[in-house]
Formats: structure tokens, C-alpha cells, sequence
């Protein structure tokens, strides 16, 4: 990259020479500079609304300017805080008080006020200037969120970022003058995705959380940085607390890597940690009874489980989660490999891990990610397939949204769901559910014919030959017959794929969307090859993990075909002493219904509950001679287990874990779990004690692969599969079915917390308004739905991002009421009819 021209200017009478371009107010900050602000936000486009930046310029173009909208120019004589600037800026904290209620006091805001920072600061009067305060009523119909208008000071931050990053654009500014103020459509209650940004970034107390709107003063409260876990983008938090007790989340616009950006769940979904329904004590089974016990007691019931499956021959099966930290993923594979000589050992049905074992391994050697979430919002095309990243995946949305609205780049959506992100896509391509392999391998073939040097760039790449011979079958005709593409939007997609100087390939993953997302990141593999954009500036291919260390516990080993480091696990992989690879989930459950496990460890999952209602889980569990089960509630499979141990969750942790990106994050252990309740690593240590099997200490486990094997790995050429024949499938007609996660629910655990219950009602059926209106359904009505497989019955809820054609149905409804296996993954996307009951 060329070096940015300098400029030199004089500021405060010292010569500096800074990039040209660079805004006023970042270079004064940069040199130390007091520049106060109320509206401006690095996040956003400037916009010099407050003007108490503004600072004296000397340079013959004398007068205040204010800095955080005016680039640098050469030979600039900059004065930061002569008597005319003070005095601007006191003047101006008049004008801005001129209409806000003080009540400093008894504020929710006390102590946490940037207004009240600045009038101490520069000693505003109390008189105010001659004119009457306009009277708005305090709005606390939202559920999560309290509107004050009477405080506010109309800086826009929270206006600009939830058009320019969140791309919602529920509020804004309406009316002039005194009587300005900012309000959502028709003054309605908020309806929105409630990410709380707008709270985050107000200065002052309009807007207020409604679970924090009686706050503890600032000057009290403790923060505590952390990571949250809630899916694998592992956003940067703060949680502030006193006397042990958390009072809130936020993010701080330095936090990595969402710079202030957190979700629903993020922001609001903490109370489930406060749930009645939290285990204290180990149970264990007595009889037909779950019975609470001492630990040691515990400890001993899974030793003796654990040694019976052992010295009986049968088979012992560990099922870990994305949801334990890398530390405790290394110990649970070690004490099931190393110390009990199982290979048995996996996450299950844990979205995001097949997209990169069995996806991005093959083809690139390693299974991991080669773009980042910074690189979502500096690429110039983002090319997004398998489900929309507003409902899984939030701050990659955000990211996207950004480089869209304010750098103008490109987002091409691909997928067969819903969830509002499309209408910032150019263009969005509904493709027929699960084929957004073919999509990309029709990409692939139209980008290798586009390019000159497509095949020449290849020439000697293990398997190109076949592949390439492969690829020919997958024209625009067939592909589009296949997708429900036409051929000429995949002409489009492809030039512009060609024309970008820089391309990140997304594949979302999460449970309940349709289509196999190993194929779709060997296919989206294939096309960054193609584009030449598969790794450098701005461009790479990212997977989106469901859970928040899907990453870490593949570099652990925790895979029933991988080692720690990512070294394959066959034969004797490690000195003899550790057969591979094991069972895959679906052979576990088919040898545990069969009498064939003698003990199944499950930590972290609640496979009766969130799986697939065909896949017999209920038979494997009753199945397996002997069940342990780690978890933070009694869960539905908790129930049928002979021993539970009591776990902590979320930020609750302590250990690490790694980003889809990558990036290896901290976990601090921000709050304090129930007396009773233990860490995962500490669990699994403690039964690897009891059994006499040496571990190392959780501090000294090397979080990330094998060095050697990653250096070997990255440096290798890709390697191109077979591809076999493209499938073309008919259309399903009717409505879409689409059980994948939504944005307030992602799992079993996001149902405990009553806010985002409250938000966002498990039990609901989500369908646009002209759906609605097609069925003569009103919103809170009855809906019936209809399948080949059945009828459901629930409450309609229409909602603004769900599009037509689709509905929106939030696969634990059924299961938490023990409703019938009418629906489950095998069956989602189908077509369905929706209707009023009789």
C-alpha cells in the first residue's frame, strides 16, 4: 500500500505533520489535545452537530471550525482553547440546556452524564437563558427500553447509529426548534431489535434501559471487561456490577471486535443467570429420583459410571460443546482419550464445526477461517449464503451494514430464509432451500471462464484436473434449474465477483438451516480460489460458527476425526496410545439405542430438547448404560441422566476462546456463579483426578493449534475434490418453513431469560404482513400451519423483517410443548400452507 501524503500544521504553537485527510479533532486527540464532544462517534459519519469541538483557526481563514467534521489541511495554525473557544463552548452548553429537564440528582444518568461532566468542566450558570422548556411526556411503553425526551440534547448519535450500522432506522429527528425531538414512526413504542446501541451512545439519561433505570451511581459501581459467548463472534463487554450483583452490560467503542456493537442477547439476556431454575448441587440418581448430593458423592457415581463402561468393554462416548472454553475442551478430550482410550469424543450436532473440518479443511488444509470481521466492513463486495447474519449473527451484520451505508460497498445475499438484511443486498437471490452449494459452484464455473489465467493458476494443485472436468457440468442453465436463479442474475453475480478488488465469502451456520454447510464452504472455498480473493486485504472466507467456541474446541481435538492441533486422528496417532477416528453423532446414537455405550458424558448440550425430533434421541439416551450430564439447569435430557453436575455459564468463565475470526479472546469471570455451581475445566479435572490421570494445569494449556502443523498446513497448495453431479430438485410450493435461529432465541438457554422472552415469544409464528392478510390473520390471532407432516397450531406475530413467502417458526415451540415431531431440521423449508383456525 502507497504511504498517505503528510501535511505539517501548527497546533498550539508546535509543528506536526499528519496524514492528509485525517479529521482535526483525531489528530488534536492523538497529541493530547482536551477536545470535548457530545456528538460525535468514530463508528459514524461526522457530523458537527454539537459544536463543542470547534476550535480557533489562525491561519488567514481566521473563526471557529469545529474539528470533528474538518480535515487537516496544509499550513493550518490551530489555538485549542483561547478565550473565544471557551467561551463557544460555555455558550453552547447553554443552548443545550435551554431545553433539557436537570434533575442531575436523582438522574438514572448520576455520576454516568457527559452533559453534567462538561457544565462542572466549564462552569455553564445556572440562569438559564429566557425561554419555557417544551413538555414531553416520559415514554416507558417499551418493554426494554425508557424514552425521556425532556433530556434529550439532539446530538443524533443514537438516530445515525441505528440507521448507519444497525441498519434499522426505527427513530428520528422530527420537527424544528424547540419542538424538535427524536421519536420512532407515529410515536409508536419501540419495535425493533432492541441491540440497546442508542442507550450505549446516548450522553445524557433519554434513553434508558428499563432493567437499569434505577441504577447504582456511577462512582459505586465496578467493571469488569469480558467476552460474550453467545455466538462465535465473541463481542468485547463491560459488565458493571455492585456488591457482587451485575447492573449492566455495555461495550466500549474500543472493545474488539465489535467496537461498541452487541446484540439483544449480548446487552439484555444476562437475567437468565439470575433464573430460580439455576442447579446449586450435583444430583444423582436414586431409584426414579434425581437427588441432590455432595460433590465428592457426584464425583464418584461418574468414576464408578465411567470405570464400570470400561472394564465391561463397552464403548464410552464424550459429548463436549462449543459452548465450554478452549481449556476445557483440551481436558475433555485428554481425560476421554488420553486416560479412559476412547476415541469416541465430539461436539455433536454443533453447527459451524462440519462447515470447517469437513468444508474448509479438505480444500485449504487447515480448518479454520481466512478473513476477519474487520474485513467485512473494509471489503468492497461481501458475498453472504445460507441464512441472514441479523438473526445468527449480529455483528457481522453490522459490519456489513456499514461498509454498505457508509463506504458503499456491496453485500450479495444468497439464501432461502428471512430476517430484514436483504433489503441493503444488491441484489438478494432466494434461492430454493439447501442449494446454495450449486449457486456457488455455478459462480465458480462462470468465474473461471471470466478469468485469463483461471485454469493456468491451478496447474499442478492436487486433484484441479478432475475438478475441473467436474465443474463443466455445473453451467448458468443447470444451476439456475436447480436454484430457482436465473441465469442472468448469475451472470451479474459473477462479473461483479470479478470486478471487486477485494470479496469475503460468508457462509452462516446454525441449527435448522436447510442444505449441508460442509458443502456450501468447500463450494465457497472453491470460488475465492477462483477469485483470487481467498486470503489479503480486505478478503477471505469466513464461517460463522453457531456457538461461541466453535473454533477453539476444533483446535482442542474436541472431533471425533481430529487431535489437538489439528492433527488427524487415525491409527495410533498419539505413540500407541490413542485409537481414531471415533464415532460420528449419528453412529453414537445409533450404538447407544443399541445397548452398545456403556457411559455418555454429555457437557454443554441438551440433545433431547434441541435435536432433530427424528433422530431418536430419546432411545439413544435410555439406550446408553450409563449418562452424566454438565450443565447450568436441570435440561430436559439433565432429567433422564444418573448424575448431573452443576456448571457455570456465560460470563460466569473463566478460560478462552477462539472468535470465527480467529482472534483468541479472555474470558473473565465478570459475575459469580451460584455457590454449588463449578467451571467446566474444573469438573472435568477433578474426575480426571479421581481416575489417577495426569493433566496439566488449566493455566499452562496452549490455546490454538500446533504450530508446526499450522505453519505446515497454511503453506500448503489447495487441494480440489471430486464433485460429483448437480442435483436439481422441484420447488416446494406454498409457504417456506424456517426453524432456524432468531435473533432473540439461539438455543434451550436464551429461553430462560425473561427479557428476551418477553421480546420475542418462543411460541409465536412469525409471518410478513402480507402473508397476514393473505390468511385474514391479525396479529396475536391463532394461525394454523400445514405440512405434508402435519398442522401446528400458534399465534401469529407479524413482523416487518420476515418477507413474504416465508415463515418464521422457532424450532423449540414445538419441543418445549411436547407437541409432535411435525417439523424438525430434516423437514424445515418445506412448503406449508397458513390459515385461521376454524
Amino acid at each position: 500500500m502507497a504511504s498517505q501524503e503528510l501535511v505539517s500544521l501548527k497546533v498550539d504553537g508546535q509543528v506536526v505533520e499528519v496524514g492528509r485527510g485525517r479529521l482535526l479533532l483525531d489528530v488534536l486527540r492523538s497529541l493530547g489535545k482536551r477536545v470535548p464532544t457530545l456528538c460525535h462517534d468514530p463508528r459514524l459519519t461526522p457530523y458537527g452537530g454539537c459544536r463543542l469541538c470547534v476550535v480557533s483557526r489562525q491561519d488567514g481563514r481566521g473563526g471557529l471550525v469545529p474539528s470533528c467534521s474538518t480535515p487537516v489541511l496544509p499550513g493550518m495554525v490551530i489555538e485549542t482553547a483561547t478565550p473565544a473557544v471557551i467561551e463557544a463552548r460555555r455558550y453552547q452548553l447553554r443552548l443545550l440546556l435551554l431545553n433539557h429537564r436537570l434533575e442531575c440528582p436523582v438522574c438514572e444518568r448520576r455520576g454516568d452524564c457527559q452533559l453534567q461532566d462538561l457544565m462542572y468542566e466549564y462552569g455553564v450558570p445556572e440562569r438559564r437563558l429566557p425561554f419555557d422548556r417544551v413538555l414531553v411526556p416520559r415514554d416507558e411503553a417499551s418493554p426494554v427500553i425508557v424514552r425521556d425526551t425532556e433530556k434529550c440534547i439532539l446530538c443524533g448519535k443514537c438516530v445515525r447509529l441505528c440507521d448507519e450500522v444497525q441498519g434499522v432506522a426505527e427513530i428520528g429527528i422530527v420537527s424544528r426548534g424547540l419542538n424538535a425531538r427524536v421519536t420512532t414512526v407515529h410515536g409508536a413504542p419501540l419495535d425493533c431489535e432492541f441491540c440497546g446501541q442508542c442507550v450505549d451512545a446516548c450522553p445524557v439519561g433519554a434513553l434508558i434501559a428499563r432493567r437499569y433505570d434505577k441504577p447504582v451511581p456511577a462512582c459505586m459501581r465496578s467493571a469488569v471487561s469480558a467476552a460474550c459467548t453467545d455466538c462465535s463472534a465473541g463481542c468485547g463487554v463491560s459488565v458493571e456490577s455492585y456488591n457482587g450483583a451485575s447492573l449492566r452490560v455495555t461495550s466500549l467503542v474500543d472493545d474488539e471486535p465489535n467496537h461498541g456493537k452487541l446484540c439483544v442477547k449480548g446487552r439484555f439476556g444476562w437475567d437468565l443467570l439470575e433464573s430460580p431454575d439455576r442447579l446449586t448441587r450435583p444430583l444423582v440418581r436414586r431409584g426414579t429420583e434425581l437427588v441432590p448430593v455432595s460433590w465428592d458423592e457426584a464425583l464418584g457415581a461418574v468414576v464408578a459410571g465411567l470405570t464400570n463402561a470400561r472394564e465391561s468393554g463397552r464403548a464410552i462416548v464424550g459429548l463436549g460443546s462449543p459452548r465450554m472454553t478452549s481449556e476445557a475442551a483440551f481436558l475433555f478430550q485428554e481425560v476421554l482419550r488420553g486416560g479412559l482410550g476412547t476415541p469416541h469424543v465430539g461436539t455433536g450436532v454443533a453447527a459451524g464445526v462440519a462447515a470447517l473440518v469437513e468444508g474448509v479443511m479438505p480444500v485449504l488444509g487447515a480448518p479454520r477461517s481466512t478473513a476477519t470481521f474487520a474485513d467485512l466492513l473494509e471489503a468492497h463486495t461481501v458475498l453472504v449464503v445460507r441464512g441472514d447474519p441479523s438473526r445468527t449473527h449480529p455483528l457481522a451484520k453490522t459490519q456489513i451494514v456499514q461498509g454498505v451505508n457508509q463506504r458503499g460497498h456491496r453485500l450479495i445475499l444468497a439464501h432461502a430464509s428471512t430476517g430484514g438484511l436483504e433489503r441493503h443486498a444488491r441484489p438478494f437471490v432466494a434461492v430454493r432451500p439447501g442449494t446454495e452449494d450449486l449457486l456457488l459452484l455455478g459462480l465458480t464455473h462462470l468465474v473461471m471462464a471470466r478469468r485469463e489465467d483461471g485454469p493456468a493458476r491451478f496447474a499442478g494443485a492436487p486433484g484441479f484436473d478432475a475438478w475441473q472436468r467436474d465443474l463443466d457440468a455445473y453451467s448458468p442453465a443447470l444451476v439456475a434449474a436447480a436454484t430457482g436463479v436465473e441465469e442472468a442474475t448469475l451472470r451479474t453475480i459473477a462479473q461483479a465477483l470479478v470486478d471487486s478488488p477485494s470479496v469475503v465469502g460468508v457462509v452462516v451456520t446454525a441449527q435448522g438451516l436447510a442444505g449441508d454447510e460442509a458443502a456450501a464452504s468447500r463450494a465457497m472455498a472453491y470460488l475465492l480460489l477462483a477469485l483470487d480473493r481467498i486470503r489479503g486485504e480486505g478478503s477471505g472466507l469466513l464461517v460463522l460458527g453457531e456457538k461461541g467456541n466453535v473454533q477453539g474446541v476444533v483446535d482442542m481435538g474436541l472431533h471425533p476425526a481430529l487431535l489437538p492441533g489439528w492433527r488427524t486422528a487415525a491409527g495410533n496417532g498419539r505413540g500407541g496410545q490413542t485409537p481414531g477416528p471415533g464415532w460420528s453423532c449419528s453412529e453414537v446414537l445409533a450404538r447407544a439405542a443399541a445397548g452398545e455405550v456403556g457411559a455418555w458424558w454429555i457437557a454443554g448440550h441438551d440433545p433431547l430438547f434441541a435435536w432433530s425430533r427424528s433422530w431418536n434421541v430419546r432411545e439413544a439416551i435410555d439406550g446408553a448404560g450409563f449418562v452424566v450430564v454438565q450443565d447450568a439447569f436441570l435440561t430436559e435430557t439433565a432429567r433422564h441422566a444418573d448424575v448431573v453436575l452443576p456448571a457455570a455459564i456465560f460470563i460466569e468463565r473463566r478460560g478462552t476462546i477462539v472468535g470465527a475470526d480467529g482472534a483468541r479472546r479472555t474470558l473473565t469471570a465478570a459475575t459469580q456463579a451460584p455457590a454449588g455451581a463449578a467451571q467446566d475445566h474444573d469438573i472435568i479435572a477433578e474426575v480426571g483426578r479421581w481416575l489417577g490421570i495426569s493433566l496439566p494445569p488449566v493455566d499452562q494449556i496452549a490455546s490454538g493449534p500446533d504450530p508446526e502443523v499450522a505453519q505446515t498446513r497454511a503453506g500448503r497448495v489447495p487441494a480440489f475434490g471430486r464433485l460429483g453431479a448437480p442435483r436439481v430438485t422441484e420447488a416446494a410450493a406454498g409457504i417456506i418453513v424456517d426453524l432456524s435461529a432468531q435473533l432473540f432465541h439461539s438455543g434451550c438457554t436464551t429461553l430462560r431469560s425473561p427479557m428476551l422472552s418477553h421480546l420475542a415469544p418462543p411460541t409465536a409464528l412469525n409471518i410478513s404482513r402480507t402473508d397476514a392478510r393473505r390468511a385474514g390473520v391479525v396479529n396475536g390471532e391463532p394461525v394454523l400451519m400445514r405440512t405434508d407432516h402435519g398442522e401446528i397450531l400458534e399465534r401469529a406475530r407479524i413482523s416487518r423483517t420476515v418477507r413474504p413467502g416465508v415463515a418464521v417458526l422457532s424450532r423449540f415451540s414445538y419441543s418445549a410443548c411436547s407437541k409432535a415431531a411435525l417439523l424438525d431440521e430434516e423437514q424445515a423449508l418445506v412448503g406449508a400452507e397458513i390459515r385461521r383456525p376454524v
